[in-house]
């Protein structure tokens, strides 16, 4: 017996994966739960456990491949030493397709056990047909939510195996639904397939080039051309689609931070040399407590309804080789400045060399861009979905004010909020701001 293994889809994002690292050698023992594979995503570069008991016994991806797709076999694991490889079919390939938003897998009827199917977790595979003149199948939750909305499952493509309906099918069908219609032939956007958003959203890159070999370089002209990467690929989509489809407004404040920076170089003063607070760890705690202050930002748009949360999670937005990633600080109203500080600092080093886990760059409700050290005074960033509002720092600089009829000089930043005026009116986000002003501006009130 063969237990075939494919290129998971260990993120909500991933079509495809490039193979690192093989850990196993061909005819090496593998055991349940031992570290086969390194994989690169469109984010991090993550570890790849095997599911099951056996031998290596067929290496289909060598290592070093890049773009393998989702569900492509990968390898072929024998279940005991009298198996003989030769045996195997490596060319008949099982599509799997796995559902991120609950980790449940959904397969089409095709006589085969859920047992002989190899992902990270053996997910559980379900299937469901329904006979209505014509064979439809489905699986029971896209069935369920279809009947829960009135839609005639007629109008909707599967995009599982043998056409099957999946859950993704009827979020985007919805979606394109909803949206409007100009944005296609605007945009070029494609809302059928392709890569899948945390806010259940799929869609098609026409950005991608269809022989992404290596970079090209011509004397003949004046540039030098090089194929977009997954990752780049990603940012591109996501941002597309938030620019289009989110009515977003900007507002714009100052505030002095003279007096929250004495009081950091006073805790610096007391803390030892290696382990110092910056700005940074400030502001976010200070946004932790704004979106306390004003919970209506705390928030994500969802289909059909407005999800609410009473943690504070925000993202750090951190450049990284060839892109962006934003990290997720979970919990934020219950920690300290010095756990802040740390956690801030692990998750910074490990977005940098790509060892982050899905569970910590993706959710959260508003994001943190800095640019402050670049010596920018003030921008507009924008909104990363789910996510209802992203907050752009400015460096700071000294102003005049006047004062007293006296003219003094003081140390400003500029901070600017983008928000989704579909969750955060304008008042609203003007009292989340403001209050965020209040806090810079007199960092005592964060000890009551």
């Amino acid at each position: 017996m063969s237990i075939t293994i494919y290129m998971p889809a260990l993120s909500p994002t991933m079509e495809m994966g490039n193979i690192v690292k093989w850990h196993k050698a061909e005819g090496d023992k593998v055991s349940s739960g031992d570290i086969i594979a390194e994989i690169e995503t469109d984010k991090a570069v993550m570890e790849f456990e095997s599911a099951d008991d056996g031998i290596l016994g067929k290496i289909l991806i060598a290592e070093g491949s890049v773009d393998v797709k989702v569900n492509e076999a990968i390898a072929v694991l024998l279940e005991s030493e009298g198996d003989s490889i030769e045996d195997v079919d490596t060319d008949k390939k099982t599509q799997v397709e796995i559902i991120s938003d609950d980790i449940k897998s959904e397969d089409s009827s095709n006589n085969k056990k859920a047992s002989d199917l190899e992902l990270n977790n053996n997910p559980e595979v379900t299937e469901e047909g329904i006979d209505d003149g014509s064979r439809i199948f489905i699986s029971p939750v896209a069935k369920r939510i279809a009947q829960d909305k009135g839609i005639n499952l007629e109008n909707i493509h599967g995009s599982g195996p043998n056409g099957r309906i999946l859950r993704k099918d009827i979020e985007s069908y919805e979606h394109e639904k909803s949206a409007p219609e100009i944005m296609n032939s605007v945009t070029g956007v494609k809302l059928e397939s392709g890569v899948k958003l945390e806010s259940g959203v799929r869609l098609e890159s026409d950005i991608i080039p269809e022989n992404p070999s290596a970079t090209i370089h011509d004397d003949n002209l004046n540039y030098s051309e090089k194929p977009i990467d997954t990752m780049r690929s990603v940012i591109a989509e996501r941002l597309q689609l938030s620019n289009n489809t989110i009515p977003s407004y900007t507002l714009n404040i100052d505030a002095s931070i003279k007096k929250l920076n004495d009081i950091r170089k006073s805790m610096n003063n007391d803390l030892e040399d290696d382990i110092k607070l910056s700005f940074n760890h400030f502001l976010i705690k200070i946004t932790s407590m704004a979106l306390l202050h004003t919970p209506e930002v705390n928030t994500t748009w969802e289909v059909n309804k407005i999800h609410s949360y009473k943690s504070t999670d925000i993202g750090i937005a951190v450049a990284i080789d060839n892109g962006l990633i934003t990290p997720i600080i979970r919990g934020v109203e219950r920690k300290g400045l010095l756990e802040i500080r740390d956690e801030t600092s692990d998750l910074i080093a490990r977005a940098r060399e790509k060892k982050l886990l899905p569970s910590e760059y993706q959710g959260g409700t508003i994001s943190i861009s800095n640019l402050g050290s670049y010596g920018i005074k003030s921008f507009t960033s924008i909104i990363n979905p789910p996510q209802s509002s992203i907050l752009s720092i400015g460096a700071s600089r000294k102003v005049p004010v006047v004062l007293d009829d006296a003219v003094n000089i003081d140390e400003v930043i500029s901070i600017t909020l983008t928000a989704d005026h579909r969750l955060i009116d304008g008042a609203v986000g003007a009292k989340f701001i403001a209050y965020m002003k209040q806090l810079i501006e007199n960092p005592n009130l964060m000890l009551l």
